[in-house]
């Protein structure tokens, strides 16, 4: 069984994005500060999203961002968009405190289920999710262009 450490979950602040930089980078998605800065504006003005802080004592140690995800051929649904919790901290159910902390704010904001995407070579990841209760619905591709 793994360790367990309280922490306190708040939303996100300005003086996070150091902190968000290096765990998005710990994530595999190199950041600056100054982007991540930049990203949070965006999401900052997008209604029905929520981007929540895990802190121990005074440190960030993780972060979790779940967001209303509208589509014309499904009703809208609570989506985790990002979670990550830092390496040196990992296994104290830090992840569990964040995403009890999502499902709680999806409640509130009327949804029933919540999605989570996690890449296929993420095991560890999938382990986590089936043992909070989340099942693994579908496996599909991502496709990418670069525009010019």
């Amino acid at each position: 069984m793994s360790s367990y450490t309280a922490v306190t979950i708040r939303p996100y602040d300005s003086g996070d994005t150091a902190a968000f930089a290096s765990l998005a980078t710990q994530l595999g998605y190199p950041a600056q500060p100054t982007e991540i800065a930049a990203r949070l504006g965006w999401v900052a003005q997008l209604p029905g999203h929520a981007v929540l802080v895990a802190v121990a004592g005074e440190e960030v140690v993780g972060y979790l961002h779940i967001g209303v995800e509208v589509a014309v051929q499904h009703d809208a649904v609570a989506t985790v968009l990002g979670l990550v919790v830092d390496a040196a901290h990992r296994g104290q159910r830090i992840g569990e405190q964040l995403m009890t902390a999502a499902e709680a704010w999806a409640r509130a904001e009327g949804f029933a289920t919540v999605y989570v995407r996690s890449r296929v070579m993420r095991a560890d990841a999938h382990r986590f999710y089936e043992r909070l209760g989340y099942t693994n619905a579908k496996t599909s591709y991502l496709f990418t262009k670069t525009l010019d």
